[in-house]
């Protein structure tokens, strides 16, 4: 069973991010396995913009574990998720086996997908709250994304026809998230994120 959240996060000043506790406590409680990545800090590397960060955290942070691991994929968090009441480890499994997941990155927790049919795949899924990246992918990203400019890692994914990605059960989630963005400053954007609030969890 896939069970093990690798959770991205921040130190500043020797600090972790305070809302890591709430993430990691949140997937604990409803029965998953959690690893911290510590990722860049913007604060302390000042060369990354704030656009690059996710990105350089994926490429850098993120592929080398999914190079190691003995599973056919991992299962990767940005710090800010709060999954729902439902979402347990047999809850996801079960979803991944109605999708390609051996061979597709699946977007399980976002924000909202919007609709460019402009776009290559008529849509951008905004936001990486918790992202299913499989192993028969690695080579390809890798090369992939050392060859891009570092961007938004959300944009990236959605418009990149070389990578495959499905959005999980994109209708379902318009009225039903499985994951929620808990309501935070983003120094990669520049403001607060709006979302849950912390007193309400």
């Amino acid at each position: 069973m896939l069970d093990t959240i690798y959770i991205i996060s921040y130190k500043y000043q020797g600090v972790w991010n305070s809302i890591l506790d709430i993430c990691k406590k949140r997937y604990t409680d409803l029965g998953f396995k959690t690893e911290i990545v510590e990722g860049f800090s913007l604060k302390e590397h000042t060369h990354i913009k704030p656009n690059e960060v996710v990105y350089l955290n994926f490429l850098y942070k993120v592929l080398p574990i999914l190079e190691k691991s003995n599973e056919v994929g991992i299962l990767v968090s940005e710090d800010d998720a709060y999954v729902s009441s439902f979402f347990t480890p047999e809850f996801l499994n079960c979803r991944l086996e109605e999708y390609d997941y051996k061979n597709n990155i699946i977007r399980i927790g976002y924000q909202k997908v919007l609709n460019l049919h402009e776009k290559p795949r008529g849509y951008i899924c905004v936001g990486n709250q918790l992202t299913w990246i499989p192993k028969s992918l690695l080579s390809k990203l890798k090369e992939d994304m050392h060859r891009k400019r570092p961007q938004h890692l959300d944009c990236y994914f959605s418009k990149n026809l070389n990578i495959l990605e499905i959005v999980l059960d994109k209708e379902i989630q318009k009225k039903n998230k499985y994951v929620k963005e808990i309501e935070h400053y983003s120094f990669a954007v520049g403001k607060v994120r709006k979302g849950l609030k912390i007193k309400d969890i």
